[in-house]
């Protein structure tokens, strides 16, 4: 469900120099150390890959660390992580109970992509007792959803809309420690510290703190902006705090765009955007290359509209010859090969935007979700050939596979069990392959299989063996009419009705009897009524 890391995990892709209030000296430069995407879960050990990491270009998840304990955890400290672009997951990572001391410095999550419209995840952490994430300042798009931690709190001490002034509203915190049982105290009440600053949320007037240590910070300069330790403000184009007032080379991140030290409101000539915060020039982006698992697939980075991007848009290609994207006569070639490919989520489908030959094999497979159509059309909608097999197996949430609009031939070059060139079982909700009266599919090889697709009606079947050409290829059991449309309308018979016989609570109906040539296919009459 990720996009592919553009550089190893951890190694350094660039030098830059910024001022920042880490702790590590005011102001000081600090060499910044670009990381790639993150999975890090199952042991403790793999937290290492983030030492080095100041920027992660991408998302960082953690997750799935059964077997650890809170000592686990004590001295791990990650200081120079300021910036994630993407977004923050933790999920089950057991004895963790804090992000205070794991991540002391980081600022910013940008929120370029995003998981389910979510920056920042904290689901089903048994042992989290605060997110303690008390240099984060801004969370540029996407909301927040913190779900289902049992000893969570100091929740009610953040003011979320200072973070995320234009998606407080989307934030979701629910299933947590209940706050009347958490002791949320915040710094300076309870002795002659300095309180922490006070804002109204929904109209309660309250201290605003990330733990019983750490208040949150609140600019005087204003919602979305940032300031110095001492409350001076920063330059407009700071984000996350800066070493000196009104210097835009003094940021700990950048708003817009950072190059040669300089925080900018856009890229200067002759450079284009990266990662959606930095400037880079044409030079630096020609060498790039998109990481694969097979080192022949690693493309090289283009330029289009400004940006330097992985690979061109859909409705744009590149030659050979230039580093630059150019609008296709038509619909634009594009091979991605995928061995065997799981669509389990409109996240996985947009790694294909954009293919029109799948090299390989397409299994769909999405569970949940509603008014997908649009999403997976966007995304798979180019698609022509597919030269392995499809499978549609357990995917509740469609209801047509109309989003492969453009899906002309399903080649078979491999076949499910050696023999299925398309196998769609268990959709309990598919009502229609394809309008077939504007689509044309072609299956020179394999067969077809149905099963267990109950609101899917056997003429649908029928009429794609015909369009497709495998009619005659498969027999009664490879679709099968008993577990085919068997809860759906897929024949009508009007009936004739002898007697109506109504009573003061009851209603008699008789009518001549109906016997179809399947007379074993009939389990049942049901008669539905409503009141007049």
């Amino acid at each position: 469900d990720f996009r592919p890391e553009m550089l190893p995990v951890g190694r350094c892709r660039l030098v830059l120099a910024l001022a920042s209030l880490l702790g590590l000296g005011s102001g000081r430069c600090l060499a910044l150390c670009f990381c790639g995407s993150m999975d890090i879960r199952n042991d403790v050990s793999q937290l290492q890959k983030l030492e080095n990491c100041s920027i992660i270009e991408g998302n960082l998840q953690i997750l799935l660390m059964f077997t650890t304990g809170a000592e686990d955890f004590r001295g791990l400290s990650f200081p120079r992580l300021l910036m994630i672009t993407e977004y923050l997951l933790l999920f089950r990572v057991y004895g963790l109970e804090s992000l205070r001391d794991l991540f002391p410095n980081l600022s910013v999550i940008r929120g370029t992509n995003l998981f389910f419209s979510y920056a920042l995840v904290i689901f089903e952490m048994p042992h989290l007792r605060d997110v303690g994430l008390h240099s984060l300042s801004h969370v540029l798009r996407g909301s927040v959803r913190i779900e289902r931690n049992q000893e969570l709190c100091h929740l009610s001490t953040i003011d979320w809309g200072l973070l995320l002034p234009d998606a407080v509203d989307n934030t979701y915190i629910v299933g947590n420690k209940l706050a009347e049982e958490c002791a949320d105290v915040c710094p300076g009440i309870l002795d002659v510290e300095k309180p922490c600053a006070q804002t109204s949320v929904k109209g309660e007037l309250d201290y605003r703190c990330w733990t019983s240590s750490y208040c949150q910070k609140v600019c005087p300069c204003g919602v979305g902006s940032a300031c110095t330790a001492a409350g001076e403000c920063c330059h407009a184009e700071c984000l996350g705090g800066c070493g000196r007032p009104r210097d835009n080379r003094a940021c700990v991140a950048c708003r817009h765009f950072h190059f040669n030290g300089h925080c900018l409101p856009s890229c200067p000539p002759r450079t284009y955007e990266y990662e959606g915060w930095r400037c880079v020039t044409a030079e630096y982006c020609a060498s790039l290359r998109k990481v694969s698992d097979n080192p022949r697939d690693a493309s090289k980075f283009v330029i289009h509209q400004g940006q330097c991007l992985s690979e061109c848009p859909s409705g744009y290609s590149r030659n050979e010859s230039s580093i630059f994207c150019h609008k296709c006569e038509g619909l634009c070639p594009k091979e991605c090969k995928v061995g065997t490919k799981t669509i389990d989520s409109t996240q996985a489908a947009q790694e294909l935007g954009g293919c029109t030959l799948i090299e390989g094999n397409l299994i769909v497979n999405i569970r949940r979700g509603y008014n997908l159509a649009s999403e997976l059309q966007s995304s798979l909608g180019l698609i022509e050939t597919i030269t392995g097999f499809l499978k549609i197996k357990h995917s509740f949430a469609l209801v047509s596979l109309s989003f492969f609009k453009n899906l002309k031939l399903i080649r078979g070059d491999s076949m499910v069990d050696g023999n299925y060139t398309l196998y769609v079982l268990d959709n309990q909700n598919l009502q229609q392959l394809w309008d077939w009266s504007h689509h044309v599919l072609s299956i020179p090889v394999g067969k077809m299989y149905f099963a267990f697709n109950p609101k899917l009606c056997l003429a649908e079947i029928y009429r794609m063996e015909e369009v497709t050409g495998t009619k005659g290829r498969q027999n009664k059991a490879e679709i099968n009419p008993r577990t085919n449309g068997d809860r759906a309308s897929c024949k009508t018979q009007t009936l004739r009705f002898i007697s109506n016989v109504t009573e003061s609570d009851r209603i008699f109906l008789k009518w001549e009897r109906y016997r179809p040539p399947e007379y074993r296919d009939l389990l049942s009459f049901i008669v539905y009524y409503k009141e007049s």
